[in-house]
């Protein structure tokens, strides 16, 4: 057996044995749809044929939230929402106890002996976080598929919709998080505390970014004014006013967003508006080959950063 193999059979097997892994899997495959059922329910018999039902308005509703289609789309969206979102959580918990454990334990001096194939080792526990990662969104695809299927015994839904791309999309966001899945190794390995590693992935994206929110209220405000005369002089504004573009967060979670801002857009949601508040949080701008190079980008510097620090570091 190569070195690779024998590093993601034994975390597989660690993984398969960690409690953590069934609740997440518990809180996406069975809690959501079952809520989502549940609030379909509540919408056809609360407002089912009242004057709030014209032109059927409460079937299509009932129909876009608790159908087959519906639910396997929120199962897709709703982990993207939040603040830190429940991907994120799933990957810093993953990362935690496959990157951060050995620490916690004392352990690598004994994983080094067994493997001293240290790309061996990281490549191997980066697979596996992208192996439960990817059985996580599959199943809560197949969930959303089984719940809604129970759900056309008691509500008016059916199976329309479309399949094919919401796949994709779900395809999509796996490859995004891979960028996700490196920073969260950097930043456990980084800080050599699986806590501290894991406040930063949850925060330190999103302090980032409301610093750039800061700067935005205070020097970039217009017109030309004493704190923002420098970055203009040296023509940084314009580039500094284009970053939100390049975020993390924002690209990140482009593809699990994008059915909501369908969703919402014929309803008469104009994201380009600035006192829009879902304009920051769905960012209706950033195509989705955009959203995958900046992640690619993301991806390529943490995985050349933590490989260089992993199989260069003393590991004690």
């Amino acid at each position: 057996m190569s070195a690779l193999a024998a590093v993601m059979q034994a975390e597989l097997f660690k993984s398969l044995r960690k409690r953590r892994t069934y609740v997440l899997a518990g809180l996406l495959w069975l809690l959501l749809p079952a809520l989502m059922l549940l609030l379909g329910r509540l919408m056809e018999s609360n407002l089912g044929g009242s004057f709030v039902d014209e032109a059927e308005l409460v079937r299509t509703l009932v129909h876009e939230l608790a159908s087959p289609f519906g639910i396997a789309r929120a199962g897709l969206i709703g982990p993207s929402l939040l603040s830190p979102t429940f991907y994120i959580i799933a990957i810093a918990l993953f990362a935690g106890f496959l990157m951060g454990e050995e620490k916690s334990h004392n352990m690598w001096k004994t994983v080094l002996v067994a493997q001293p194939k240290r790309a061996a080792i990281l490549l191997g526990k980066l697979l596996v976080t992208m192996i439960l990662l990817g059985a996580l969104m599959a199943g809560a695809l197949l969930s959303g598929l089984l719940f809604g299927t129970i759900g056309t015994l008691f509500l008016d839904t059916g199976f329309s919709g479309q399949w094919g791309e919401l796949a994709q999309l779900y395809l999509l966001q796996w490859l995004y998080a891979g960028a996700a899945v490196s920073f969260a190794f950097l930043m456990i390995f980084m800080s050599r505390n699986v806590s501290l590693g894991m406040v930063l992935v949850f925060f330190l994206p999103a302090l980032l970014e409301g610093l750039y929110a800061i700067y935005r209220a205070t020097v970039g405000i217009q017109p030309l004014n004493r704190l923002n005369a420098v970055f203009q002089a040296l023509e940084l504004q314009v580039a500094l006013e284009g970053l939100p573009r390049y975020f993390f967060t924002a690209n990140l979670y482009a593809p699990s967003r994008r059915p909501l801002i369908d969703l919402l857009t014929p309803l008469g949601a104009d994201f380009a508006a600035d006192d829009n508040p879902l304009s920051s949080l769905l960012r209706a701008d950033l195509s989705m080959s955009h959203s995958g190079l900046v992640m690619l980008g993301y991806a390529t510097l943490f995985l050349l950063l933590l490989a260089w620090l992993f199989t260069r570091r003393d590991i004690d």
